[in-house]
């Protein structure tokens, strides 16, 4: 899955806060999951590697490295 698809379902939760990270667990950016269209379209493209809930209001998304 990519992330853009989970994205645009989870949108409809605005108290919810997004966290991405890369495989190695950096934090690149967190947002609220109603403002996903401002992500950059090169990280909207990546693949899903791992969904954590950290709370009932955060979500971090680990995902896998760029493809060249």
């Amino acid at each position: 899955m990519t992330l853009s698809d989970l994205l645009v379902a989870l949108s409809g939760n605005t108290n919810l806060f997004i966290t991405l990270t890369d495989k190695t667990g950096v934090e690149m950016i967190t947002f609220n999951a109603a403002g996903y269209e401002s992500v950059e379209s090169d990280l909207g493209a990546r693949d899903v590697l791992k969904i954590n809930l950290d709370s009932l209001n955060k979500v971090s998304i680990a995902l896998e490295d760029a493809t060249p």
